[in-house]
């Protein structure tokens, strides 16, 4: 089985959906799926340093009691798997696009999971901007990554192509929102579904796969 994944690093949901993503995993260790993740930019025009964070959800979203609510909701989600959000600790929404580039990097390294879970965890619980190059540096060296390439690939745009050539296949596919699931290359899903849908869902791509190998 092999499962693309579409999200982007400032995205809560997709930081939810990772998580149930893993709990659903857990359900069904008899499944060892290829997972792939892919870059998806929810806000590509945004400037390279981002922007203050409760000024960009006011023009997005509107006053701050509709924000406020939407932050609990998350957090009530987060809280129910154990998974604590810390919108408190954010005071930037950064341009994904250099996170983007340093998971590109750790996917050529073997450290893709690692380094994407790494990168959300430090944007959604500790406050970290993820669209500094030095702290991407950092959070890279943590998962491993030499210092020295990171710095390199996030200056020199290494790897961009790649993530370009991701969402316009995204968009291809019509994919608009995140996270988004493509197993086998054939069946798409999106949302952060809880564990035991996905669970099933996994049993039904395997059932699918199943009736397509050939009769003996």
């Amino acid at each position: 089985m092999r499962i693309d994944i579409y999200s982007d690093t400032v995205c809560p949901w997709c930081f939810l959906g990772k998580r149930r993503f893993e709990l659903a995993l857990a359900l069904r260790p008899q499944y060892e799926p290829k997972v792939c993740w892919r870059a998806f930019e929810l806000n590509p025009d945004l400037p390279w340093e981002g922007v203050e964070r409760m000024a960009y959800l006011a023009a997005k979203v509107g006053d701050a009691a509709r924000i406020a609510e939407m932050d609990e909701t998350l957090t009530r989600h987060g809280e129910a798997i154990g998974l604590q959000f810390r919108f408190d600790l954010i005071q930037r929404m950064p341009n994904s696009r250099r996170s983007h580039l340093l998971i590109a990097l750790a996917g050529r390294r073997g450290l893709q999971a690692k380094t994407k879970d790494r990168v959300m965890q430090a944007y959604f619980q500790e406050g970290v901007d993820i669209g500094d190059v030095e702290e991407l540096v950092r959070l890279g060296a943590e998962c491993g990554l030499a210092e020295r390439e990171v710095r390199s690939a996030l200056i020199l745009r290494v790897g961009q192509d790649g993530v370009v050539a991701a969402e316009r296949h995204a968009s291809a596919l019509g994919i608009s929102g995140v996270p988004t699931y493509i197993f086998d290359g054939l069946y798409t899903i999106s949302g952060a579904l809880d564990p035991p849908t996905l669970a099933r869902i996994f049993d039904q791509v395997d059932e699918y796969a199943t009736a397509r190998e050939p009769a003996p």
